[in-house]
């Protein structure tokens, strides 16, 4: 048995990679050695661009080496309804467009002060509405406040 108690040389038919955005460039690179030399498929899932509308290392060297590139059939939608196609990341509920790209644990961050808990959430958002910066609860908020200006999204 291996050290993870699965058999050894045992054939390997398929590999399949989740949250591959965190990949480094290496392991991708690797992942394409083991498609070519080994001849093993290799199925990576998971986001291209991060909180900040930037590609992630290991989704950009994905998109460069893969045979195939596809986008789910499932669909996330914005909270107007139309297709999100990116990814929002929320601080104390009011969205940010700068800081680390990957936050571990991503529930809560050390505030500026050094201990301070700041709440890190996540959402999907249209383009429109990330870059308007308008999340649900922005949205409801600003529909609240009696001096929006009559502009259609």
């Amino acid at each position: 048995m291996g050290e993870h108690g699965g058999p050894y040389g045992e054939r390997v038919d398929y590999l399949i990679c989740d949250e591959a955005q965190f990949c480094s460039e290496q392991q991708v690179e690797d992942l394409a050695r083991i498609v070519d030399e080994m001849e093993v498929d290799v199925f990576a899932f998971g986001l291209t661009t991060d909180f900040r509308t930037r590609l992630f290392p290991g989704s950009c060297r994905l998109i460069e080496l893969a045979d195939r590139v596809e986008v789910l059939q499932v669909q996330a939608l914005c909270w107007c309804g139309r297709r999100a196609t990116h990814n929002a990341r929320t601080v104390d509920g009011v969205m940010v467009v700068e800081g680390e790209q990957v936050v571990i644990g991503d529930v809560e961050t050390t505030g500026a002060s050094g201990d301070a808990k700041r709440e890190v959430g996540y959402g999907t958002l249209c383009r429109l509405h990330h870059t308007r910066r308008m999340t649900a609860a922005a949205a409801k908020a600003a529909t609240m406040s009696p001096d929006v200006l009559p502009f259609g999204s």
